[in-house]
């Protein structure tokens, strides 16, 4: 399947392919610019899921390869709102600095002592130590959108080329 533009057929139709994938979006694209436009547009939020992505998995696999277990105190718990965290002050490892953990398992108060699993080369990155290590539902989040937008972004990509060979025609 070409992706560079070259699946259009001679009488200039859209391939099966861009038919396929754009015809479930409501974008017209008639235009070069338009379609320059949903190309931008769509290429924009991908690269942002995508790093997204990579940086979950890159946070995630420096836990599981390196991460260390510690003992830190919680200095203040907010479990208010949407994002429930608590402040820590590690009382081992890298003793003294101080992290915020997010979306905590357990509800402990200030003062508690908690066991952590943290990253020694970055210490803000840390989790409770009997808490998974991967967290699926930012996963379920991100990666529905970035998966579309690739496959959305090439079908724009033959549109955006297609409607600049009618220009020129």
């Amino acid at each position: 399947m070409a992706v560079d533009g070259a699946g259009a057929g001679p009488d200039g139709r859209p391939s099966r392919y861009e038919e396929v994938v754009l015809g479930l979006l409501r974008g017209e694209g008639a235009t070069v610019l338009t379609a320059g436009l949903w190309l931008l547009v769509t290429s924009l939020f991908t690269a942002l899921f995508l790093a997204f992505v990579g940086w979950q998995v890159w946070e995630n696999r420096a836990l599981e390869a390196r991460g260390r277990i510690g003992d830190a105190q919680v200095v203040r718990a907010n479990y208010e709102g949407r994002g429930k965290s608590l402040n820590v002050v590690y009382l081992s490892g890298p003793v003294g600095a101080t992290a915020i953990l997010e979306n905590p398992v357990h509800r402990p108060a200030a003062g508690d002592v908690i066991a952590v699993r943290y990253d020694p080369r970055h210490p803000t990155h840390l989790r409770e130590a009997d808490a998974p290590i991967w967290r699926w539902p930012d996963f379920l989040v991100t990666v529905p959108p970035a998966v579309a937008g690739c496959l959305v972004v090439p079908a724009e990509w033959m549109r955006f080329r297609r409607r600049l060979r009618e220009r020129r025609v």
